[in-house]
């Protein structure tokens, strides 16, 4: 039921255009550590170097600010790719002039460095596309929804190997309104309109400091309407 709900029919029956493509809808929110209840989420004698794989068992997709991986150097990158499962993604914001403070410590990473060691765990660089858009993807809020963010795929397959059919200069994400977090009625139809605009379902979503029982929600949401 969800499904048909969600996907524009022509009156001969056929689909307007295929909402779930082939690639899948991922949700997430800014960070490993942006979950509203990451006190109740994690474990309290949890180690924080071990909060990203604690959080891979339950979500598929991490977001990666500028400021968070160009701050990294290339051991705790390949330690990120070490820590979560074959199937879970990171989208990379592309990376800003680094901070006077990370130079004078050390030369940061550069994004040849985290594709090397993420390899096809690194899914896509993302960007915001209106010039109006926050410009960190970081500090992003609630009310930057329905600004699109250039999703740009990496071409390579499970391997790392290169694939050109993996290439979509259209692929988007987008950023979830806070009042939608926990309505998911509501959130179904913010997206069938936002595909219906686009061509296409967004490739990635983003959820600012969302709970984990509400990401958890809108990772099932996905699912249930064929695109997760």
């Amino acid at each position: 039921m969800w499904l048909s709900l969600f996907t524009p029919v022509h009156p001969d029956g056929s689909r307007l255009y295929d909402t779930r493509m082939s690639n899948t809808t991922m949700v997430t929110c800014r960070g490993w550590w942006d979950l509203a209840d990451s006190d109740l989420f994690y474990p309290e004698d949890l180690p924080q170097d071990w909060r990203l794989s604690y959080f891979a068992n339950s979500f598929r997709a991490a977001l990666l600010p500028a400021a968070l991986w160009t701050d990294a150097d290339p051991q705790t990158a390949a330690q990120w790719y070490d820590d979560v499962p074959p199937g879970f993604r990171f989208a990379a914001e592309q990376s800003l002039t680094p901070s006077q403070a990370t130079q004078a410590r050390r030369q940061p990473l550069v994004p040849a460095e985290l594709e090397q060691r993420l390899g096809a765990k690194l899914d896509a660089w993302i960007e915001p596309i209106d010039e109006s858009a926050s410009t960190t993807l970081s500090t992003i809020t609630g009310s930057d929804a329905n600004r699109r963010l250039r999703y740009q795929r990496r071409p390579t397959d499970q391997r790392g190997e290169t694939d050109p059919e993996r290439s979509c200069p259209s692929c988007y994400g987008l950023i979830a309104p806070a009042e939608l977090h926990r309505d998911l009625r509501r959130a179904r139809d913010w997206l069938r309109k936002m595909a219906e605009q686009q061509g296409q379902a967004p490739s990635l979503i983003i959820m600012a400091r969302p709970s984990s029982t509400d990401l958890s929600a809108w990772q099932e949401l996905l699912d249930l309407l064929g695109l997760g």
